[in-house]
């Protein structure tokens, strides 16, 4: 009887010492104390955005430069920019133009073509440019021509474009031209374009009557000459009425020669001068009439050399 009582109490001894853990319900896991704590301090931190540019590339500008040359425009591209992201990435470049070389940093450039457009592949995050040597078609119509251009995509877009011809009006839609300068025959225009968008260049030739030279006619003129003889004690006049009518051209001058053994003693009329080969300038009225008085060189005067 003694025993069996020492053996339960021993039994309830021990359940009591080492009770065992409540088990969570479903859904539920047990963790200790110290993995809870870590978790709750990880959990009270802010959440680290990610560190990827809204872009992954930029172009700062682009700067145009072209000439005329016959039926086609020629020109040089440089596009300034840089890489943003990490890695190869894609970078779109012109449309609408013919692009016959490509170069960065002095090397040539591949490129890739996709709907009328040429793009290319640059390493980054870092700075780029790139040289396209490019040509564009030009539309001859009757007194103009013109061409348009695709503006790529950058932050500012400069055009430099070289036309033959001094008198030369240029149109450029949309768009500012900032300069125009002329030089060596020809018409140079510095303009700022409007990114992405197409832009339209007409230019016609501008006559200037001041600079375009009058062809010389022949000069066809009539003239009537009329000598009045005078007689005196010591001397001989003779006075000269000359009219000349012109009919045809713009002479400059006409030319009297005094006969040999006279001196000329006087003149009535507009722009006369004293000389043996005596001109007689021309003004707008088509006839001129002047009289010219002359004696004979006599033994107290000199005819002049």
């Amino acid at each position: 009887m003694n025993c069996r009582s020492l053996l339960a109490l021993l039994v309830l001894s021990a359940a009591v010492v080492t009770p065992q853990a409540p088990v969570p319900g479903p859904g539920n896991v047990s963790l200790p104390l110290d993995e809870y704590n870590r978790l709750v301090e990880l959990g009270s931190r802010p959440a680290v955005e990610p560190n990827t540019p809204p872009l992954r590339h930029v172009v700062k500008s682009t700067e145009m430069s072209f000439e005329v040359k016959g039926e086609s425009i020629t020109g040089a591209v440089l596009m300034e920019g840089e890489i943003l992201a990490t890695g190869t990435q894609r970078v779109p470049l012109v449309s609408g133009m013919i692009v016959r070389n490509a170069q960065q940093n002095g090397s040539e450039l591949p490129l890739q073509q996709d709907g009328g457009g040429h793009f290319t592949w640059l390493a980054g995050p870092g700075p780029f440019a790139v040289t396209l040597d490019t040509a564009v078609p030009l539309k001859l119509e009757t007194g103009r021509a013109s061409f348009e251009l695709q503006v790529p995509v950058s932050g500012a877009t400069r055009l430099t474009l070289t036309i033959p011809g001094t008198q030369t009006l240029v149109n450029l839609s949309p768009g500012l031209i900032t300069s125009k300068t002329w030089n060596a025959g020809a018409t140079t225009i510095e303009a700022t374009l409007v990114p992405g968008e197409k832009a339209t260049v007409w230019w016609a030739a501008r006559l200037n009557p001041s600079a375009t030279p009058d062809v010389p006619k022949e000069t066809r003129f009539l003239s009537d000459l009329k000598t009045l003889v005078t007689v005196g004690e010591a001397e001989l006049t003779i006075a000269a009425l000359a009219e000349v009518t012109v009919v045809q051209g713009e002479p400059a001058e006409f030319r009297v020669r005094i006969p040999d053994g006279y001196e000329l003693t006087g003149a009535t009329g507009p722009s006369l001068s004293t000389r043996r080969n005596w001109p007689i300038t021309t003004g707008c009225p088509r006839s001129r009439s002047t009289g010219i008085p002359a004696r004979p060189c006599g033994p107290r005067s000199t005819c002049p050399t």
